[in-house]
Order: C-alpha cells, then structure tokens, then sequence
C-alpha cells in the first residue's frame, strides 16, 4: 500500500509541474500528501464498512496497536467488495484536486 502511495504522490507532483522544484519542498510537500492520502483512505474505507464492520475494525485495532499497512490492507480487502477498485478512485480524485488546486495557485499572483 505505502509504494502505491509513494507512486500516485510522484506521479501528482509531476503532473502539478512542482517536480522541478527544491528537493526539500518537493520532500516537505511529499509528507504532506503522503499524510493526507492516508487519511482520506482511511476516511473512505470507515465509510465503506457496515456497522459490523466498523465494530470489527474497532476490534482489530484494539488487538493490533501499531498494525502493518499490509495487515490494515487484508482487513478491509475482506470486508470491502472492489476495495482496490475505491482506493484507485479515491486516490485519482484527491490527486485530481491537488493538481487543479496547484493550478489556480500557479496563476495567482503571490506578491502584489
């Protein structure tokens, strides 16, 4: 999952046109996206499971306090039909916004 993340955020930078940039904004900004395409996963997955589901998850987190990536992968690849099909989707619209959001910045003046 996190190499899937690390190469949608490369292949967003570059489409941003901020590959170009200094490598420690392009590492800062990395983070960041990296950060929030973790949580709007998260946040799709929660709102994908029945409430059965959420109690299971509930419960796998109790019993797993710091799970691997591929363990929280199999949890939600089991209770979420097409799961690969709504992280490819969720993360092509967040990438979407983040590229048209970089957009309308690169055409705003920034010093005036």
């Amino acid at each position: 999952m996190e190499n899937v993340i690390q190469q949608f955020i490369q292949d967003v930078i570059k489409k941003a046109g901020i590959d170009t940039m200094p490598e420690d904004f392009k590492k800062e900004y990395t983070e960041k996206l990296a950060a929030q395409a973790q949580q709007r996963l998260g946040v799709m997955a929660l709102d994908e499971l029945d409430e059965q589901g959420v109690k299971d998850f509930e419960k796998f987190m109790g019993e797993n306090e710091s799970p691997r990536s591929d363990e929280v992968l199999e949890f939600f690849n089991g209770r979420i039909p097409d799961f690969s099909d709504k992280i490819a989707k969720t993360l092509q619209q967040f990438g979407n916004e983040f590229v048209q959001g970089t957009a309308r910045l690169k055409g705003t003046k920034l010093s005036q």
